[in-house]
């Protein structure tokens, strides 16, 4: 019998120990997701100490990891997880938690002087030694190729999702920039199909593109900000309310993606059960946004997860049968919410463990939102073809009544062709519009961000030193410069897109608005190297609009500024005529193929150009100059003498009668 119990004993114990494994660090595992080489154990309490989960280690508590990433569900226990580990790395290793939405995390680690206690969270203020981001990074202590114990304790009131990884910064670094990068595209889509459908709403008054437009902004705040864990970039204050109340964003896309959806597939008319049911799916939206809001979060999880998989069902079975009663337009429809249905019932199985959770499911939510939200856009182009085409017969029908029908039906007729020229000239100016939204946005802006981002990261994980730091900001600089200049000109731009081209002159001094402005380019000329003349005669007064004007010579000395070589000179001339004062700036440039002259001339063009210190344009600013100077009765003359270029336009003086006008 006492062999029996000794037996069992030493059973026991090697049982409680058999769980443990060593991970030894190599090409294979690095950078890799950890589930299966990692033990845990459930703390239902919440409530345990480090020396107590020691003590049910011994005990054989712990549980061996049976997926690469795990997935605890949603539950309000606490997780310990347990890694043990040897490097032969050079560098040093970081453990990575590869996700943004962790309420509390405790971690533990034997140092030589000791247990080290680290603490992060989506709703915690990160301390030294932890980089909070878009996910969570520990800084390991260096290794003796010794086996190293790590101790994580996870709390969260949402679904616990557990991507674990150790990464040297060698191959930490290219990995981020790839997902930054998709992310960066993904964002991209948004802004676009965001401010494209903005725009169409505010000139055609039509309620649909205003439901589709809350659609995508809280469909992106809720993928991007609180998914994607973008919130940290607004600082910790907003990352964490954001993630105290995260759902609201999901209720508020759900009631938004129902109101669009009613009035895209015109429900009223084609089923009154549908009618009935998306109105359950609002009530149960308004229900989940009300216990988001109160700060019920494990509740608006659940519900979320319920609510979006019948969202989703029911949305794609309406545009189903409104197809089938004879409504066109409901066939991109259909597409659409046919990739986000597939898509919200993967992750949901995803969620609740019926399907195994991959690195790429995190990318299922994003890919999956934005074709759907390209189709829904592509749907509503199609809608309104129809609607034109329609009308189109209308107008074919009433000018066959022209002919027995009295003036008041002809009248009515011509009111009719009116309107309907007058939508089709609109749509016209919208696509327009589309098309060079998408020129500009989706152009080189996102290229100085990836690069300041990565130098951020670079310092918050200790890499570089602050001479390094001053040294690649400075370097930096022309990027924030070019970022500045460029979003000045875009919100020119856009702003005349939206009200047009309002010209209001009046006479002002324009010798001292070049001063002025001198003064303002002074620092930039003087790190450059190159010096500005001006040369004025004293009569300097004109007749124009003075802000569109300062902003045609911002510009154009911004160019000169852009392509003088170091040690040469701009100058600006002032010429006086009988009724008019010409304006020149010249500068040298270094090479006669620096500038594409008819590109330049030409007013559709925007080609990118760089300067003598590699500075980026996207030819907006020109474009902007020659509207605006022909707004001021001029036009913009480019010419090309050798290495001298010479950019001049005029502008009329002010006499008695024009200065009554203004």
């Amino acid at each position: 019998m006492r062999f029996l119990i000794l037996l069992f004993i030493l059973f026991g114990h090697f049982n409680g120990y058999g769980s443990e494994q060593v991970i030894h660090l190599d090409s294979n595992l690095r950078d890799c997701n950890l589930g299966k080489h990692i033990s845990y154990f459930e703390d239902k309490s919440a409530q345990l100490t480090l020396d107590q989960i020691q003590i049910l280690l011994k005990k054989g508590q712990f549980k061996k990891g049976q997926t690469e990433i795990l997935n605890f569900g949603n539950t309000k226990s606490a997780f310990w997880i347990k890694i043990d580990y040897i490097s032969s790395a050079t560098n040093r290793d970081y453990l990575v938690l590869d996700i943004p939405n962790i309420d509390h995390i405790d971690f533990y680690t034997n140092t030589e002087t000791g247990i080290v206690h680290r603490t992060a969270g989506s709703i915690v203020r990160s301390i030294p030694g932890v980089i909070a981001t878009n996910n969570y990074i520990f800084d390991l202590p260096p290794q003796s190729h010794t086996i190293t114990t790590l101790w994580l304790k996870l709390k969260t009131n949402n679904i616990l999702i557990v991507p674990i990884k150790i990464v040297s910064s060698d191959n930490f670094i290219p990995g981020k920039s790839i997902k930054n990068n998709l992310q960066i595209i993904y964002l991209g889509i948004l802004l676009t199909l965001l401010l494209f459908n903005f725009f169409l709403y505010f000139s055609l008054k039509d309620s649909t593109y205003l439901y589709y437009s809350l659609y995508v902004f809280s469909l992106g705040i809720y993928m991007v900000m609180y998914l994607r864990g973008y919130s940290y970039l607004f600082g910790q204050d907003a990352r964490i309310l954001l993630n105290h109340y995260p759902h609201s964003f999901l209720a508020i896309s759900i009631i938004a993606s129902i109101l669009f959806s009613k009035k895209f597939l015109n429900l009223k008319n084609v089923s009154k059960l549908l009618v009935h049911a998306c109105n359950f799916l609002l009530l149960c939206s308004i229900v989940m946004l009300c216990a988001s809001i109160a700060g019920f979060k494990s509740i608006a999880s659940h519900m979320a997860q319920v609510v979006t998989m019948a969202g989703a069902v029911i949305l794609w079975t309406s545009g189903l049968i409104a197809y089938k009663k004879g409504h066109k337009p409901a066939k991109y429809y259909i597409l659409a919410w046919s990739f986000i249905t597939v898509t919200v019932i993967a992750v949901v199985l995803s969620l609740a463990g019926v399907l195994t959770y991959h690195d790429y499911t995190f990318e299922f939510v994003p890919i999956g939102s934005t074709i759907e939200l390209l189709l829904l856009a592509f749907a509503l182009g199609d809608r309104y073809r129809t609607i034109i085409r329609s009308e189109q017969q209308v107008r074919d029908e009433n000018f066959s009544l022209i002919q027995t029908q009295n003036q008041r039906l002809e009248k009515l007729v011509e009111e009719r062709t009116l309107r309907l020229s007058e939508t089709i000239a609109q749509l016209e100016a919208s696509n327009g519009v589309k098309n060079k939204l998408f020129s500009i946005i989706a152009h080189d802006l996102r290229s100085p961000f990836s690069s300041l981002i990565s130098i951020f990261a670079l310092k918050d994980m200790d890499l570089l030193s602050l001479d390094e730091l001053k040294i690649l900001l400075n370097e930096n600089r022309k990027n924030i410069d070019t970022i500045h200049n460029t979003l000045n000109n875009l919100l020119y731009w856009a702003q005349s897109q939206m009200e047009g081209v309002k010209t209001v002159p009046t006479a002002f001094n324009i010798k001292q608005l070049i001063e002025d402005l001198a003064l303002v380019y002074s620092p930039l000329i003087q790190s450059k190297g190159i010096t500005i003349n001006l040369h004025a005669a004293d009569q300097s007064m004109v007749f124009a609009d003075e802000n569109q004007i300062q902003l045609v010579l911002r510009n154009l000395i911004d160019n000169a500024i852009k392509f003088t070589p170091s040690s040469h000179g701009i100058d600006i001339t002032l010429s006086p005529h009988e009724s008019a004062i010409k304006i020149c700036v010249n500068n040298t440039i270094s090479k006669t193929n620096a500038l594409n002259i008819e590109s330049i001339t030409n007013p559709g063009a925007f080609e990118a150009t760089y300067g003598t210190g590699h500075e980026k344009g996207i030819g907006l600013g020109l474009h902007l100059c020659r509207e605006y100077i022909k707004g001021n009765g001029s036009e913009l003359s480019v010419k090309l003498s050798g290495r001298l270029v010479s950019f001049c336009f005029e502008l009329p003086l002010p006499n008695l009668q024009n200065t009554i006008v203004a």
